[in-house]
Order: structure tokens, then sequence, then C-alpha cells
């Protein structure tokens, strides 16, 4: 009977012994598993943390090295400036940029030189008798300079840097009218005849810079302005004669003089589109006959040089009457009783001079050289006053 109750208990003790390694197993091998997860993100956060250093690390070399490049090492700031400038150039080359007045409601147009300071701008667009926020404004760079006129003008000639301003106002007739202001050398008439060869027809122009220039440049920005304001793309091909006009009038004013120099060049550019010439030998006899007109004596460069770009000129087509227009008023080809008329009708509807009349000389200081190919006086002093000191010449 003992033997029946104890036997009971010594298994149950035997199986409860047995059954101690294996829990203590199951207890180890969790305890690996949780110590092996531990090391893992043990592992997993020093990583992290190694990793971290290393992007900080790296930042801080390349904070470094942009405040060298910007800071302390000039040069690689403007190689990278430069590089970026002619990347920006390279995407906009047949864009002009409007910087002002883009939603104001006129057409006309402003042309500012890259290197007028802020005062300078300001006291032109007070002689233009206007405001930035008026007009649209464009500014025209040296680049943009050289871009027209290299390969026709010499550097001397585009200069280094840009100044010359201008202000286009477009018309619906009268040809192209123009003002200049402290241009010594370039004249409105030269300028006048030289936009009807890039094209442009009927507008009223001012060109004119803070202090004294030659005014070669200004034709660049005033077509920059003709484009804008008209909205029409001139034909590249007109705009580079007109370049060439430009300097080749020029150079012949320095030996006969500018009026002739102009005469000459516009009465043979009208006489080639009107006849149809294009063989050199005819447009020759042309500028022969048009120089003893006006009792001029070529040299054979000369002569050689006007019949080179009336041969360019020649291969465009022109509205000639448009052409006509401006010449007559670069000649004074108005009769006495159309001189009379065109009086009475500005005095009632205006004169279509436009720009031309709101200048404000003050503005560029008491030395202004100013030029006009048309009769800007205005009619401030009544209609019969004008009509009595046409007839007495005045």
């Amino acid at each position: 009977m003992k033997m029946k109750k104890v036997l009971p208990i010594l298994m149950a003790a035997v199986l409860t012994t047995a059954s101690l390694p294996m829990m203590a197993n199951a207890s180890d091998a969790s305890s690996q598993t949780e110590s092996s997860t531990e090391s893992s993100e043990s592992t997993e956060d020093s990583s992290n943390s190694e990793k971290s250093s290393s992007s900080e690390a790296e930042n801080v070399t390349s904070d470094t090295q942009d405040k060298d490049t910007t800071g302390d090492n000039p040069e690689n700031t403007k190689d990278t400036t430069a590089d970026t400038t002619d990347a920006d150039a390279e995407d906009s080359t047949d864009e002009t940029e409007v910087i002002e007045g883009d939603q104001v409601d006129t057409d006309n147009v402003v042309t500012l030189g890259e290197n007028l300071t802020t005062e300078q701008r300001d006291a032109m667009y007070k002689y233009f008798g206007t405001s930035a926020d008026k007009v649209r404004t464009i500014i025209v760079t040296h680049s943009d300079e050289v871009k027209y006129m290299e390969g026709i003008a010499t550097a001397e000639q585009i200069g280094n840097t840009t100044n010359s301003c201008a202000y286009v106002e477009p018309t619906n007739s009268g040809g192209i009218k123009v003002k200049t202001a402290n241009l010594n050398f370039v004249t409105s008439a030269m300028i006048a005849s030289t936009l009807t060869t890039a094209g442009m027809e009927n507008c009223n122009v001012i060109a004119a810079c803070p202090f004294e220039v030659s005014g070669t440049g200004a034709l660049t920005g005033i077509i920059m302005a003709y484009e804008t304001a008209s909205g029409e793309k001139l034909d590249e091909g007109k705009k580079e004669a007109a370049m060439e006009e430009l300097i080749t009038t020029g150079d012949l004013a320095d030996s006969i003089g500018s009026e002739e120099a102009t005469q000459v060049v516009g009465e043979v550019k009208e006489e080639i589109l009107d006849k149809g010439l294009t063989d050199p030998d005819e447009i020759g006899d042309a500028v022969d006959k048009i120089a003893e007109k006006h009792d001029v004596t070529l040299t054979d460069d000369q002569k050689q040089q006007l019949v080179s770009l009336m041969e360019k000129i020649s291969q465009y087509d022109y509205d000639l009457d448009s052409i006509k227009d401006t010449l007559n008023n670069l000649s004074g080809k108005v009769g006495a009783l159309e001189g009379v008329w065109n009086s009475v009708k500005s005095f009632f509807v205006g004169s279509g001079d436009g720009i031309l009349n709101d200048t404000d000389d003050s503005a560029l200081g008491s030395n202004i050289i100013t030029d006009s190919n048309v009769d800007v006086s205005g009619f401030k002093d009544g209609l019969l006053t004008r009509i009595i000191n046409f007839f007495k010449g005045e």
C-alpha cells in the first residue's frame, strides 16, 4: 500500500527533474533571441548614427566649399556667374525682356542703356516726358549692340559701354520723324533714313543720352523698341543693311559733311528702289549722277562703299511711298500751300509729332545738343501767328 503511494510521487519527481533542462534551454533561447534583437537594434542605431555623422560632415564640407566660392575666391564666382549668364543669354537670344510697364495701355516703348545709373535713367524718363509706370521699358545691353554691329562697325565705334536711349511711338502715317539729344555725330536725318532701310514705317523716334555720345549705338535700341512696340519682327538682312548704311553715311560725313552725306545716300537709295536697279554698274551711274547734283566729289573707295551698300538694299522689298515720306521730311520737299494746310490741320487735330513735342530739355542740363528732322516747335503761339510766321519764313 505504501509502495503504491510512493511510486506516483517518484515518477512526478523524475518528470519534473527531466523538464528543467528543457525549460532552461527555452529560457536561454529566448534570452539569446532578445539579446540578438537588441544587438541588431544597437548595430542599426550605430550605423544610422554613423550615416548621420557622415551626412553632416558632407554638408559642412559643402557649406565650406560654397563659402570659399562666393566669399574667398572671387575668380570662381566670376566664372560661375559668367557661365550662368552665357546660358541664360543662349536661352533668350530671340526674346526681348520688357522690364517695366508690361501691362500699360500704350504701344510706346523706352529703351535705356545698361550702363546708366539710376539717376541717369530717371533723367531720361523726365526728358522723354514719361515715367517707368506709363511705358514699356527695355534695357539694351552691350552684347545687344555687338550682335547688331559686329563686323560692320569698328571696335572703337561700338565702344565698351551702352548708354544711348530711345523712345519710340508708332503712328499711322507721316513716315519716320526723329529727334535727338546729346548725339554729337549721328544726326536725326541719318537715323531716319537708316530706319527706313531696316524696314520701319511711320513712327516718332527720340534718340538721346544724358551726356554727349557719338550716337552710333543708338540704332540698336531704336530697332528693339520698334519691334516691341509694333509687334513686328524686322528682317535680319534689312537690319544689317541699316547698320551698314549708318556707318557708311557717318564715314562719308567725315569728308563731305553730314547733311550732304545724308542727302546723297538717301537719294541714291530712293533712285535704285524706284527704278529697280540691281546691277553694280547701273547703281554706280546713279551714285555719280546724284553726287554731281549735290556738287560732291567721291573717292573711288567711297563710291565703291556706296555701291556695295546699295547692292544689299536692292535685294529687299520696301514700301517706296513710306520711304519717300521720310526722305521728304529730310529734304524739306513740302510745297508752300501744303505747308500752310499742314499748319492749319495740325492746329485742330494735332501735328502727329506726338512724343517729339513732349521732351523736357531741362532734364539733361543747360548744354544739351538737340536735332530734329521735322519742325517740332509746337503750336503754342496760335494758328494765326503760325500762318503769319510761315509766310515770313520764320
